[in-house]
């Protein structure tokens, strides 16, 4: 696999995991022995990743993800991006505030063979929880 190859990869997660919620992709671009690491979320294998993503989008049924900038090396895909979404349902234990988020992130993808084995998420959680009326802005 080229690096476009691992990109596209990458993008189809994206597309059409992420944003479609379209899992019948699942089996066809994540390893068996996937994991997601989105801390705190941590999940192992496409089930329990399947049932936490369904958990997100659940509560923001109109999440989506606008990718930025795409780096790959080697087994490594690296995708800055933007997600935005209204908060339409429980997460994390809080009820439905009606919120949008427009929160930035960095995902670092392990591709072998054509399929992800493993997600490293870095995201905005401060920014997510002041969005959301969680806490109070910081004053920086």
């Amino acid at each position: 696999m080229t690096r476009d190859d691992n990109k596209l990869v990458a993008r189809r997660y994206f597309e059409q995991i992420l944003n479609a919620g379209d899992f019948s992709v699942a089996e066809t671009l994540l390893a068996s022995d996937f994991v997601f690491r989105n801390p705190p979320i941590l999940t192992r294998g496409i089930d329990d990743f399947k049932t936490a993503i369904d958990g997100v989008r659940a509560a923001f049924p109109d999440l989506h993800f606008t990718r930025h900038d795409e780096i790959a090396e080697a087994d490594k895909v690296v995708i800055r991006w933007t997600v935005a979404g209204i908060q339409r349902g429980e997460f994390f234990g809080h009820p439905p505030s009606g919120r949008s988020i427009d929160v930035t992130g960095i995902n670092i993808f392990r591709i072998v063979d054509g399929k992800i084995h493993e997600i490293w998420v870095n995201m905005d959680r401060l920014g997510e929880a002041e969005q959301l009326g969680w806490m109070e802005p910081s004053s920086a």
